[in-house]
């Protein structure tokens, strides 16, 4: 069976797929200049809502205001400017872009450091569990067969079973005589070395996993300073293309881009928090934690006024015994994007081009399948089988 014959069409993978790649290089500038303009809205936005947010709060701080001298509150307005034009400067498409190289390579590493910790556990709990096994019983373990192999002695059959006829020379003399002379191994080595095969080969299985795209936040802190070490276009592409040419790698490079973005206004909204702690005006501080949840959905928050964050912890106050309530800076591009129209008819088109790119996707995926099954059936079965005549 020729590749001809499963093909459902007469269009060639191959030239579709370039087909792709071309539309895709054409898509890119646009890409670029719609992020581009997004992010120029947004660092315009940023200041007068900082601004904004930090009054609100204020107006609810009222009381702590009032200890501050006029002197105090000067600088205190200076930092906080500061902070909003340092975090304005690094929100550009190429500083985001390195960001989220950062972010990837950092989550990476965590997956490997997690899986590590979790293997050498295992390895350590299986090394001080050594339980006996009872013959006449069932015994319920969580560790796999695998990590013990005596737990399945029985069900493989023995190769020092003694024989029916009686024999002069000894058992281990018999054996010896009738051993593969390839297989030089006893049969307990040998029955150890396939659990081991079996156990390696679930540890590969388990590093492939790991090889796939993921603009998934590690938990740990990332710096927010910017580094020109790395270079801003991949190794392997060429130095005229700063986007990529294909619609998986693009709408990974979106997803990139929101990351980086959201992080970055996450470390703006922390650094705020710790100024107004230190000034005075708050008397909690929320960790970069529970802001990372709040932006991905995963608290539930009360009602606020736009970048503000309030959350009820079921901590009482001893004074009043009610739970306390806690109000800190989380800037969101979703706010940003609510109080502004043109902001977010930006947001509006890039959501389109996403669109219109996970159409693509599909289409790539579709026919990158069609691609291997025709090289597969070139390269291992070039000839249809024959049948013999009589």
């Amino acid at each position: 069976m020729t590749a001809e014959t499963l093909s459902t069409s007469g269009y060639d993978p191959t030239e579709q797929l370039l087909r792709l790649r071309q539309r895709s290089r054409s898509l890119a500038p646009l890409l670029y200049r719609e992020q581009a303009l997004y992010l120029q809205l947004l660092r315009s936005l940023l200041l007068p809502s900082v601004r904004n947010a930090v009054g609100h709060l204020l107006c609810e701080r009222g009381q702590r205001l009032s200890g501050i001298s006029a002197e105090q509150q000067s600088e205190l307005q200076q930092t906080f400017d500061g902070l909003v034009q340092r975090c304005s400067s690094l929100l550009t498409v190429e500083q985001l872009m390195d960001l989220s190289r950062r972010l990837q390579k950092d989550a990476l590493a965590y997956r490997q450091q997690a899986q590590l910790e979790v293997s050498q556990s295992l390895q350590a709990d299986a090394e001080r569990e050594q339980p006996e096994v009872n013959r006449g019983g069932i015994e319920l373990s969580l560790s796999p067969p695998i990590e013990h192999p005596d737990l399945l002695e029985g069900l493989l059959p023995s190769l020092d079973a003694e024989v029916d006829q009686p024999s002069v020379e000894p058992v281990e003399e018999q054996q010896q005589s009738v051993q593969d002379p390839i297989d030089s191994e006893t049969a307990a080595e040998a029955t150890t070395a396939d659990f081991d095969l079996l156990h390696s080969l679930f540890l590969m299985a388990g590093e492939a996993m790991q090889q796939g795209d993921s603009f998934a936040e590690p938990t740990r802190r990332e710096s927010d300073s910017s580094s020109h070490g790395a270079s801003l276009v991949p190794a392997d592409k060429p130095d005229e293309e700063l986007l990529p040419s294909m619609p998986v790698e693009l709408v990974n490079w979106l997803d990139g881009q929101d990351a980086a973005l959201s992080r970055r206004i996450r470390n703006l909204s922390h650094a705020l928090n710790v100024e107004l702690l230190r000034a005075g005006l708050v008397s909690s501080l929320l960790p970069t934690t529970l802001l990372d949840a709040a932006i991905s959905g995963q608290l539930q928050a009360l009602p606020s006024p736009s970048n503000l964050l309030r959350l009820k912890l079921p901590l009482p106050i001893p004074a009043q015994d009610q739970p306390m309530e806690i109000l800190s800076v989380l800037v969101r591009s979703a706010d940003l994007e609510y109080d502004n129209g043109s902001l977010r008819q930006s947001r509006y088109r890039l959501r389109e081009h996403r669109s219109n790119l996970l159409t693509m996707v599909q289409q790539q995926r579709h026919w990158q399948s069609r691609l291997t099954s025709q090289e597969v059936h070139s390269q291992w079965w070039p000839n249809p089988p024959t049948t013999g005549q009589d």
